[in-house]
């Protein structure tokens, strides 16, 4: 997956000045009486059916149902595509992106705008910088990017996601759920979040690919499973390390414990005829 050098050091940074600013909006109210007339303005367009639609796509991006939306694709790209290391890095990417998002809004506190039907006191107790769902929607964008491997697939996923990130910000928008301001906040701290996201995974996962065997083909899948002794973990746990290529494929395996220092004519002898056994001279005593 593509990283940055600085993976940490980057996104920290784009985090921390999101949240200061956020900060620093949560406690300007002209910021947000001007935001509010934005959000007046689309009155003409609530009705109850674009109020249901907002609402039923805010709710699938937003948590937890997101976490739900990362497990579903997931799964997709098992089953479907077959890969369970794109489906690792995804997943990793995504729900590392998406906990990032979550924590940066609870951490800026602004207090969401008031939902139609709904208290002051229940706009209150809900964060609305960045917008949730909007982020949630560009992390999944960006988490089934990153894990393309083809270009043609990038394009359209690139494009389809774009698409359905602009719907879930215009339904943020119509139904209230988050200011413009929180809007525009999304798209640096989900990209911030996914950056983490590669990190992480470019760390895990291929080492679980490589405990797991997902970088085989399909011989090797089933000569693996098969095969418990010939699995990489029976490698790594009874093969000497100092042992070439050519000795592992003969009968260079060990049991743990052994002694490494064996001449190398005892550890690549195609075939084992026991023990080296020396010839015990016979004394004769004559009779006295």
């Amino acid at each position: 997956m593509p990283q940055l050098e600085h993976w940490v050091v980057v996104p920290l940074i784009v985090i921390l000045t999101i949240g200061t600013l956020g900060r620093v909006i949560s406690f300007t109210p002209p910021v947000g009486a001007a935001e509010s007339q934005v959000l007046a303005a689309l009155e003409p367009v609530r009705s109850s059916i674009m109020l249901a639609a907002a609402g039923v796509v805010h709710g699938i991006f937003s948590a937890p149902m997101v976490f739900a939306l990362i497990a579903a694709l997931t799964a997709w790209l098992v089953v479907i595509r077959r890969s369970a290391r794109d489906a690792a890095g995804f997943a990793v990417t995504a729900v590392v992106g998406a906990m990032v998002c979550f924590m940066v809004q609870q951490i800026v506190g602004r207090p969401a705008p008031v939902v139609p039907g709904e208290t002051l006191t229940a706009a209150e107790t809900l964060a609305s910088m960045p917008a949730g769902a909007v982020c949630g929607a560009i992390v999944v964008t960006l988490a089934l990017l990153v894990s393309a491997r083809q270009h043609a697939r990038a394009v359209f996923t690139l494009t389809a996601g774009g698409t359905v990130t602009l719907v879930v910000a215009l339904a943020s928008l119509v139904g209230s759920y988050a200011y413009l301001l929180d809007v525009v906040a999304a798209l640096p701290v989900a990209w911030a979040g996914v950056v983490l996201g590669c990190g992480v995974a470019n760390q895990a996962v291929p080492a679980m690919a490589y405990r797991f065997g997902w970088d085989l083909d399909e011989s090797g899948r089933k000569l693996n499973y098969r095969n418990p002794d010939r699995s990489v973990a029976y490698a790594d746990a009874y093969v000497a390390p100092d042992v070439d290529t050519t000795a592992r494929t003969r009968s260079a395996v060990v049991p743990k414990g052994t002694d490494h220092d064996v001449a190398p004519a005892e550890m690549t002898d195609e075939y084992d005829d026991g023990p080296i056994t020396e010839e015990i001279p016979v004394i004769r005593h004559s009779a006295a």
